[in-house]
């Protein structure tokens, strides 16, 4: 089993983020959640503390009262003696760091090395995987800017996990845009850490 960080950035697709911490506390992964102020309006963090039974860290300078520990796995898990910075002491312990949803701001910020709050900060000094679950209306996906940011991440190792084409969050639009089913991110999270079995159609 894996220690997850999941961070969750402001969409309404943020939702699914939840689904997602369900299906892999389920399937008996370590898992800790960093939220953006943004995604605050989407989810609260009562919802992922309570699936996790593990504190949510949301302002950058917030103390972390498990002091970096993950919940729920058989590996001897123990937080350190002394009181750790949270975005580091948690980026050096995940197996893999997944952002779900990514919105394109958060996007531009770690294409541009950005880190101005926890999940960007947690991002600079994870030297984990990094999977990223792009979502967000189709306008904003496709724009060159949004695009140029997602090819240089890929282009430094980021796994990047495509978003889906279907009925979007604004009333009657469609297209590409929504986040990738938590089922696939969760397989995607799991390959990425070592503990998945790569899929026929990989590659």
């Amino acid at each position: 089993m894996a220690r997850i960080l999941l961070g969750v950035s402001g969409g309404i697709s943020a939702y699914k983020a939840v689904e997602l911490a369900r299906l892999a506390t389920k399937a008996g992964h370590g898992l800790r959640v960093l939220q953006t102020p943004a995604s605050l309006e989407f989810v609260g963090r009562a919802t992922f503390e309570g699936i996790t039974g593990a504190p949510v860290l949301v302002e950058e300078f917030e103390r972390d009262p498990a002091r970096g520990a993950f919940p729920g796995l058989s590996l001897g898990e123990r937080a350190p003696d002394h009181d750790p910075i949270g975005h580091l002491e948690l980026a050096a312990r995940c197996d893999v760091y997944c952002i779900a949803p990514a919105s394109a701001n958060t996007i531009a910020k770690l294409a541009a090395g950005m880190a101005d709050n926890m999940l960007t900060a947690a991002y600079l000094a994870c030297a984990s995987p990094v999977v990223l679950a792009p979502a967000m209306n189709n306008r904003m996906y496709e724009h060159p800017a949004t695009q140029a940011n997602l090819e240089t991440l890929s282009s430094r190792g980021v796994h990047v996990v495509q978003p889906g084409t279907g009925a979007l969050a604004s009333r009657g639009e469609w297209g590409i845009g929504r986040l990738a089913e938590p089922t696939d991110l969760l397989a995607a999270i799991e390959l990425a850490a070592g503990t998945g079995t790569p899929r026929p159609l990989d590659g």
